[in-house]
């Protein structure tokens, strides 16, 4: 829709809800009733010429009355469709009025029926040639349907009748704007403006400026003195106000717009639509301080439109202020208790209040149809394994992949909690089962191979490592662990060197590619460059037993015995599995049994 017609829009819908109501004693006359859907034959009474003794004129019109005011409640009361109904029945009684006539068109004009309403209208126009206000409403409709001549003739018949009605002179205004006839437009819209009596002068400016600001940015100026016009006019005018602050904001003059909204607010408000723009403005500047304030206004207006309430929860959450968001989104669940993306909100702000229990439940009545269900799934599991509560994690991620099979996210993370399970095998059917669904998903695929690697199936983890690096040929942790493995089984030592140095290239600061580097160079004979890798290592990951121990063997390779022991102590007590930390123990033993008379390396150059 073109801007000149939002303007006829805008000034029709105002000109209906101005129009004077006519006494009622006068409305309900005969007339033929519409033939749009009308009632049946049997329901229309005898005209009031009629002979007939058994019709009283008297219940005739009080029927009339009857429905017409229960048709005007309706529409007050929002139900417009039961409020035709009511419209037709008074016609059905009263046919010959053309106010009922105008009155069920307005209401046809409300539910966007624009045929129906030009009928009625028509059909007025047909039994009061003289009604300015049958003239206004069809010359209305005819400019909506881009009938101009028509509409300017029923204009300028009713603007001889009236010719200081503002009304007129606006509706002429805007059809001129809807045919861009903008110089003659405006001429309407300034007569509005200088009649004495006319208290819709700020009106006037308001619809001139929207057709100025519509011509483009050449003629901006036009419209923000028409804006300010109007509202010198009528300062408490929020439409222009908004419009005004609107067209700052396209030029680039934010600023003049916060001024223009905040003051309007200050004085004459709080206005439920400044303040809505308000928050909007600020929100796109981050400024959610001030967001807030203005979203707090509109929740008093509004406090059941939950969109409100969850950009101030959200606000909050950004702002850490999670208890006040807990509260808030709470708020929101006992309004729609079935938001999964709200009850997802509140488990995620539980769990960063690390209240792990209540962020679990609420991440638990997530269903599987919901977006968010693999999300949630994740972060239960996640906080049940932070519980150290693997069976629960392990539990969860089973029956989710029940449920739903199709997350390939599910079968990698049930995998890693198998692993610390050590349930080897359980994990090796899950993951075989996972790739006949997902071939080609490199985690499913990388955690095989490595479940295959606990159980010594070391062919079948070179197997599936390949495939991974096949698939993702940057995949740094299946390029690690193979280049790993060759270094464990001391087989294809250069490639594992290749495969190594592409895995530092891609994450040059993890501790354990460096580590695997350094075991891959001392696996090669190569001790003095391991130390160096060794080391980085290490200081990356000063707690992780195997790179402590793996730079006490090169230490001691390189026969700088100390060190050597240094590293063995601290690997041992790092070490959580006791089977572990006794073999690196056995190292210990061998270094302190050496002979005393040898020479440590690490004395060299002394």
């Amino acid at each position: 829709m073109n801007r000149a017609l939002k303007i006829f829009l805008c000034i029709f819908s105002c000109t209906l809800v101005s129009c004077a109501t006519p006494d009622l004693g006068s409305r309900f006359r005969n007339s033929d009733f519409s033939n749009f859907n009308p009632a049946p034959k049997s329901m229309s009474p005898p005209a009031e010429t009629s002979d007939d003794p058994t019709i009283d004129p008297t219940h005739v019109h009080t029927q009339a009355d009857y429905h017409f005011a229960l048709g005007e409640a309706l529409s007050f009361d929002g139900e417009s469709e039961k409020a035709i109904e009511e419209f037709k029945l008074a016609t059905v009684y009263d046919a010959q009025s053309a106010s009922i006539r105008l009155r069920l068109g307005n209401e046809y004009l409300k539910q966007g029926l624009l045929t129906e309403a030009l009928e009625q209208a028509e059909q007025a126009y047909q039994m009061d040639q003289e009604s300015v206000e049958v003239q206004l409403f069809l010359g209305g409709l005819y400019t909506a349907l881009k009938m101009y001549r028509p509409a300017l003739e029923h204009y300028q018949f009713a603007l001889k009748k009236e010719p200081e009605n503002a009304d007129i002179l606006l509706n002429i205004g805007a059809l001129f704007a809807e045919e861009e006839r903008f110089d003659e437009a405006e001429n309407y819209f300034m007569k509005a403006t200088r009649l004495p009596e006319n208290e819709k002068k700020h009106l006037a400016y308001y619809y001139m400026g929207l057709m100025r600001e519509g011509q483009g940015a050449a003629h901006y100026k036009q419209a923000e003195k028409a804006y300010t016009d109007g509202l010198q006019n009528n300062p408490e005018f929020d439409e222009g106000v908004l419009v005004l602050a609107g067209l700052y904001t396209k030029q680039g003059k934010k600023e003049k717009a916060y001024k223009l909204l905040e003051s309007f607010q200050e004085q004459f408000g709080p206005k439920k639509n400044i303040a809505y723009e308000l928050q909007n403005l600020y929100l796109e500047d981050e400024n959610y301080d001030k967001a807030y304030k203005h979203l707090v206004t509109l929740e008093s207006y509004e406090p059941q439109i939950l969109n409100i309430k969850v950009k101030i929860a959200l606000i909050l959450i950004e702002k850490k202020k999670y208890d006040e968001a807990i509260v808030k989104l709470e708020e929101i669940i006992n309004i729609e208790p079935s938001s999964d993306k709200i009850r997802f909100w509140l488990a995620a702000v539980y769990e960063e209040k690390n209240n792990v229990d209540l962020a679990i439940r609420n991440f638990q009545k997530i269903e599987g149809v919901s977006t968010y269900f693999a999300d949630a799934v994740v972060h239960a599991a996640f906080l049940y394994r932070k519980k150290h509560d693997l069976k629960s994690a392990g539990d969860l991620l089973q029956k989710s992949i029940a449920v739903r099979d199709d997350v390939p996210q599910f079968y990698a993370f049930y995998a890693s909690v198998l692993d610390e399970l050590r349930e080897y095998k359980k994990g090796i059917s899950m993951l075989e089962r996972g790739l006949k669904k997902f071939p080609d998903d490199t985690q499913i695929r990388f955690y095989l191979g490595s479940m295959y690697d606990r159980v010594g199936r070391t062919d079948d983890t070179i197997v599936e490592m390949r495939k991974v690096i096949a698939i993702d040929e940057n995949h740094v942790q299946a390029i690690n662990y193979l280049a790993y493995t060759f270094a464990e089984g001391n087989i294809n030592l250069e490639e594992a060197e290749t495969l190594a140095r592409k895995a530092m290239k891609l994450q040059p600061s993890d501790g354990y590619i460096l580590d695997t580097l350094g075991w891959v160079l001392f696996k090669q004979g190569r001790a003095e460059e391991a130390i160096q890798y060794l080391e980085a290592a290490y200081r990356l990951k000063p707690d992780e037993s195997i790179i402590a121990e793996h730079l006490g063997d090169a230490y001691y390779v390189f026969e700088l015995v100390d060190k050597a022991k240094q590293m063995y102590m601290k690997a041992v007590s790092v070490e959580s599995n006791q089977s572990k930390a006794n073999k690196i123990k056995s190292k210990i033993t061998l270094l302190e049994t050496r002979s005393m008379e040898r020479t440590p390396a690490s004395t060299r150059g002394k």
